[in-house]
């Protein structure tokens, strides 16, 4: 069996596969993409999987002969071989041997293959129903930080909630400290919800651009994202999630401020310096907010202007530094900050609301913040 293709193609797709197959496994065939000839279609099918997500690619063959055919490569091998390959065009010759020969100019690569009939396949089942669906890295990007990937005893919050509604595409995640419910697309309207693995969702943001445009469904458990050539599919969990509809409806802030979230982030991270504890004390006097740390090594802060916008801030509230820094550097432009009567944080812009327990403030931390606060006055 022959076959020529194009290089740029073909080289994104082995790079995606590289994305997904899993390079520590000890399962050698996941290390693998499958690759299948479809003479009727004249094209190639690339899969890769690691149990919990697969991707599917057709990449077109622009000449071939023989009939169809199924093997397995190492994906990253494929990947840096098509890498290294000069030329536009590949061509590729797969033998009777268990090999594959691959050429372009005058570079030549004659590397081993191993059956397709190892390959763990997970079926892409089309959904009967479908949604419209883009703006995935940034939805991405504003939710599954949120979220603990290292939590074992509580699987959903290691989970995305997606919840399609008339207003549009929500997602929300929580790692059982903060919250936060970000806006998806506005035109990817219905009533279901899904429960993801927030990694599974950062891989398919990892494979895909702002502007693409996937059809979305429900199907053997799975949430499958399909556009031309790309199909995506990930194992859905199960279980009630938190109705955070509820819990944000319920939240009134006693004072509010405006500011920048990226002046914000730079202002926390020369706050914590001399941070040891994770933990930073926020300090509100009117239109200054103060951010302080503490250490072994002694102890740093930073101040910012904001614009008070309800109430009046005041007060010393503590916060977990890495959920705040990983907020900030999520959020995007204006952001609007607030202290709840349970003196809880809110951060919230146009696409995002977020929301963080306040930290109890050790004894020393209280009578420093108090101390440094009386002598401000």
């Amino acid at each position: 069996m022959n076959f020529t293709i194009e290089r740029a193609a073909f080289l994104t797709a082995a790079k995606r596969a590289t994305q997904l197959a899993p390079s520590a496994s000890p399962l050698e065939a996941l290390k693998c993409a499958l690759l299948e000839i479809d003479t009727g279609t004249r094209s190639l099918h690339m899969t890769a999987t690691n149990m919990e997500v697969t991707l599917r690619q057709d990449v077109p063959l622009l000449a071939y002969e023989g009939g169809d055919t199924t093997f397995a490569i190492d994906a990253k091998l494929l990947s840096a071989m098509l890498a290294n390959l000069p030329g536009n065009t590949v061509e590729c010759c797969k033998g009777d041997k268990d090999t594959l020969a691959l050429s372009s100019d005058h570079a030549y690569y004659q590397v081993p293959t191993a059956s397709g009939k190892g390959f763990p396949r997970m079926n892409i089942t089309a959904p009967e129903s479908m949604v419209k669906l883009s703006g995935v890295p940034s939805m991405v990007r504003r939710a599954a930080f949120a979220t603990d990937p290292n939590n074992s005893n509580m699987p959903l919050l290691r989970c995305v909630n997606l919840r399609l509604t008339s207003d549009g595409l929500r997602a929300v995640g929580s790692d059982g400290v903060c919250i936060v419910s970000a806006r998806g697309d506005k035109q990817c309207t219905g009533d279901q919800t899904f429960l993801i693995s927030a990694a599974n969702l950062e891989k398919l943001a990892q494979l895909c651009e702002e502007k693409d445009t996937f059809s979305v469904g429900m199907a053997d458990r799975q949430l499958v994202f399909v556009k031309e050539g790309f199909q995506f599919a990930a194992r859905l969990m199960h279980g009630s999630y938190v109705d955070t509809d509820s819990l944000i409806a319920g939240t009134q802030n006693t004072f509010t401020v405006l500011s920048d979230s990226e002046e914000l982030r730079r202002t926390l991270q020369a706050a914590t310096a001399a941070c040891m504890d994770n933990r930073t004390i926020l300090h509100f006097d009117g239109n200054r907010l103060t951010l302080r740390c503490t250490g072994e090594v002694g102890s740093s802060n930073a101040a910012l202007t904001v614009i008070p916008l309800t109430g009046q801030p005041a007060g010393d509230y503590c916060f977990a530094v890495d959920r705040l820094d990983r907020c900030l550097r999520a959020l995007r432009g204006t952001v609007t900050l607030g202290i709840t009567q349970t003196g809880m944080l809110t951060l919230s812009t146009e696409d995002a609301f977020y929301m963080q327990t306040q930290l109890r403030m050790t004894v020393s931390k209280a009578k420093s913040a108090r101390k440094k606060a009386a002598k401000a006055a």
